[in-house]
Protein backbone atom coordinates (compact mmCIF):
# COMPACT_ATOMS: atom_id res chain seq x y z
CA UNK A 1 0.00 0.00 0.00
CA UNK A 2 1.06 3.58 -0.50
CA UNK A 3 1.08 6.72 1.54
CA UNK A 4 -1.91 7.29 3.79
CA UNK A 5 -2.16 10.43 5.88
CA UNK A 6 -4.66 11.92 8.27
CA UNK A 7 -4.76 15.68 7.99
CA UNK A 8 -6.95 18.35 9.56
CA UNK A 9 -9.34 18.22 6.61
CA UNK A 10 -9.81 14.46 6.90
CA UNK A 11 -8.42 11.21 5.59
CA UNK A 12 -6.17 11.30 2.54
CA UNK A 13 -4.69 8.46 0.52
CA UNK A 14 -2.20 8.32 -2.31
CA UNK A 15 -3.60 7.69 -5.76
CA UNK A 16 -1.64 4.43 -5.81
CA UNK A 17 -3.39 3.27 -2.64
CA UNK A 18 -6.76 4.44 -3.94
CA UNK A 19 -6.32 2.46 -7.16
CA UNK A 20 -5.17 -0.56 -5.16
CA UNK A 21 -8.22 -0.46 -2.87
CA UNK A 22 -10.55 -0.04 -5.85
CA UNK A 23 -8.97 -2.97 -7.68
CA UNK A 24 -9.37 -5.22 -4.64
CA UNK A 25 -13.06 -4.30 -4.31
CA UNK A 26 -13.67 -4.89 -8.04
CA UNK A 27 -11.96 -8.28 -7.79
CA UNK A 28 -14.17 -9.15 -4.81
CA UNK A 29 -17.30 -8.10 -6.72
CA UNK A 30 -16.16 -10.18 -9.71
CA UNK A 31 -15.70 -13.22 -7.49
CA UNK A 32 -19.21 -12.72 -6.11
CA UNK A 33 -20.52 -12.61 -9.67
CA UNK A 34 -18.86 -15.96 -10.36
CA UNK A 35 -20.65 -17.39 -7.33
CA UNK A 36 -24.00 -16.09 -8.62
CA UNK A 37 -23.19 -17.53 -12.05
CA UNK A 38 -22.56 -20.96 -10.48
CA UNK A 39 -25.84 -20.82 -8.53
CA UNK A 40 -27.75 -19.89 -11.69
CA UNK A 41 -26.14 -22.86 -13.45
CA UNK A 42 -27.26 -25.18 -10.64
CA UNK A 43 -30.82 -23.85 -10.70
CA UNK A 44 -31.01 -24.11 -14.49
CA UNK A 45 -30.71 -27.87 -14.35
CA UNK A 46 -33.97 -28.11 -12.39
CA UNK A 47 -36.01 -25.92 -14.73
CA UNK A 48 -38.16 -27.08 -17.61
CA UNK A 49 -36.65 -26.42 -21.05
CA UNK A 50 -39.04 -23.57 -21.84
CA UNK A 51 -37.84 -21.61 -18.76
CA UNK A 52 -34.11 -22.16 -19.25
CA UNK A 53 -33.68 -19.66 -22.10
CA UNK A 54 -34.56 -16.68 -19.88
CA UNK A 55 -32.26 -17.86 -17.10
CA UNK A 56 -29.50 -18.45 -19.64
CA UNK A 57 -29.73 -14.77 -20.65
CA UNK A 58 -29.27 -13.80 -17.00
CA UNK A 59 -26.36 -16.19 -16.66
CA UNK A 60 -24.64 -14.58 -19.65
CA UNK A 61 -25.25 -11.10 -18.20
CA UNK A 62 -23.70 -12.11 -14.86
CA UNK A 63 -20.74 -13.66 -16.68
CA UNK A 64 -20.23 -10.44 -18.68
CA UNK A 65 -20.41 -8.40 -15.48
CA UNK A 66 -17.81 -10.67 -13.88
CA UNK A 67 -15.50 -10.20 -16.87
CA UNK A 68 -15.97 -6.43 -16.78
CA UNK A 69 -15.16 -6.27 -13.08
CA UNK A 70 -12.11 -8.49 -13.55
CA UNK A 71 -10.85 -6.29 -16.40
CA UNK A 72 -11.47 -3.07 -14.47
CA UNK A 73 -9.75 -4.58 -11.45
CA UNK A 74 -6.72 -5.47 -13.56
CA UNK A 75 -6.69 -1.96 -15.03
CA UNK A 76 -6.80 -0.25 -11.64
CA UNK A 77 -4.20 -2.67 -10.23
CA UNK A 78 -1.88 -1.71 -13.13
CA UNK A 79 -2.61 1.98 -12.52
CA UNK A 80 -1.78 1.49 -8.84
CA UNK A 81 1.72 0.40 -9.82
CA UNK A 82 2.08 3.20 -12.37
CA UNK A 83 1.30 6.27 -10.27
CA UNK A 84 3.52 7.72 -7.63
CA UNK A 85 2.77 7.63 -3.93
CA UNK A 86 3.40 11.34 -3.53
CA UNK A 87 0.12 12.51 -5.07
CA UNK A 88 -2.68 12.26 -2.50
CA UNK A 89 -6.37 13.06 -2.49
CA UNK A 90 -8.98 13.30 0.26
CA UNK A 91 -11.09 10.14 0.45
CA UNK A 92 -13.26 10.69 3.52
CA UNK A 93 -16.03 12.63 1.77
CA UNK A 94 -16.27 10.09 -1.05
CA UNK A 95 -16.38 7.27 1.51
CA UNK A 96 -19.32 8.93 3.25
CA UNK A 97 -21.29 8.74 -0.02
CA UNK A 98 -20.98 4.93 -0.22
CA UNK A 99 -24.32 3.47 0.84
CA UNK A 100 -23.12 -0.09 1.48
CA UNK A 101 -21.85 -0.03 5.03
CA UNK A 102 -19.51 -3.02 4.86
CA UNK A 103 -17.94 -1.75 1.63
CA UNK A 104 -17.38 1.71 3.09
CA UNK A 105 -15.94 0.17 6.26
CA UNK A 106 -13.51 -2.09 4.34
CA UNK A 107 -12.34 0.85 2.26
CA UNK A 108 -12.03 3.16 5.27
CA UNK A 109 -9.88 0.56 7.03
CA UNK A 110 -7.76 0.02 3.89
CA UNK A 111 -7.16 3.78 3.72
CA UNK A 112 -5.96 3.76 7.32
CA UNK A 113 -9.11 5.08 8.96
CA UNK A 114 -10.74 3.55 11.98
CA UNK A 115 -13.34 1.03 10.81
CA UNK A 116 -16.48 0.15 12.70
CA UNK A 117 -15.86 -3.61 12.42
CA UNK A 118 -19.18 -4.17 10.69
CA UNK A 119 -17.48 -6.86 8.59
CA UNK A 120 -17.06 -9.04 11.68
CA UNK A 121 -19.45 -11.51 13.23
CA UNK A 122 -22.46 -13.46 12.06
CA UNK A 123 -24.34 -10.45 10.73
CA UNK A 124 -21.49 -9.16 8.54
CA UNK A 125 -22.32 -8.17 5.00
CA UNK A 126 -22.96 -5.29 2.63
CA UNK A 127 -26.73 -5.43 2.61
CA UNK A 128 -29.34 -7.59 4.28
CA UNK A 129 -32.68 -7.51 2.49
CA UNK A 130 -34.27 -10.53 4.10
Amino acid sequence: MGVITKVDVGLEASLATTFDVLSWEMELAGARCMMVDAVIGEVMASLPDDKRARLLEGMHAVDLLSQQLTSLGAFTRKMSGSVGHEMCAPVDEALRDITLGALADRMLTAFGGEGRDINDGDGAGDLDLF
